[in-house]
């Protein structure tokens, strides 16, 4: 925890101490302690849609460090912050490709998966944002997505968002859940069919950014 301490107040620094400040807070549910922790990244976009940077990745999901992946990783895993923010495949968190997608260098905004959720602060900026949050855990399957057809993956990632005033000073506002990623990671649309979810819904109890 106190890595991660240092990590957010340096990239904090890194990014101007003048945007505005709020404080993110992802709930651990009662599925975050599953067969593997969950991995997760939460993100800003522009109010187009356009990829702005990340907030905070799970270490493995940021640096691809993944164990027997096949050669192409793990893109089912975080589909939807993979293909916004490009870097499926850069694993080196410096990289021209990921300074030129206009993210973080990661090693700042990276951490183990935390026991029990997390709270942290970060800078935004002043305009008008949305803020997108992205979870899956491994191993997670149910009768509509069994090993034989899910793989690794089992149940898709779930995709929570909200969208961000440039006013918003005070007050919390939650995310919502918007939807899924692909099961085969192929795409990085979200996909709002989430009746087939079983156990993947339980992983967060809420996520929410606050502002006073």
């Amino acid at each position: 925890m106190k890595k991660l301490i240092l990590a957010v107040g340096f990239a904090m620094a890194l990014f101007g101490a003048g945007a505005k400040e709020v404080t993110v807070s992802v709930g651990a549910g009662e599925m975050w302690a599953g067969k593997r922790a969950p991995q997760f990244a939460v993100w800003l976009e522009g109010t187009d849609g356009s990829f702005k940077r990340t907030l905070f990745v799970t270490e493995r999901a940021g640096k691809q460090n993944w164990i027997f992946s096949p050669k192409a990783g793990r893109p089912e895993s975080l589909p939807v912050w993979y293909h916004a923010s490009k870097l499926l495949g850069a694993k080196n968190a410096n990289s021209d490709t990921k300074k030129s997608a206009g993210a973080h260098p990661l090693d700042v905004v990276t951490s183990a998966t935390p026991k029990g959720g997390i709270i942290f602060k970060a800078d935004i900026g002043d305009a008008p944002c949305r803020i997108r949050a992205e979870f899956n855990a491994s191993f997670d399957y149910n009768d509509a997505y069994p090993k034989k057809t899910s793989g690794v993956n089992g149940q898709p990632s779930l995709v929570y968002g909200a969208d961000i005033p440039a006013d918003f000073s005070e007050g919390e506002i939650v995310l919502s859940l918007l939807g899924t990623g692909s099961v085969d990671g192929s795409d990085g649309a979200v996909h709002a069919d989430t009746a087939k979810l079983s156990s993947a819904l339980r992983i967060v109890k809420a996520v929410a950014v606050a502002a006073k």
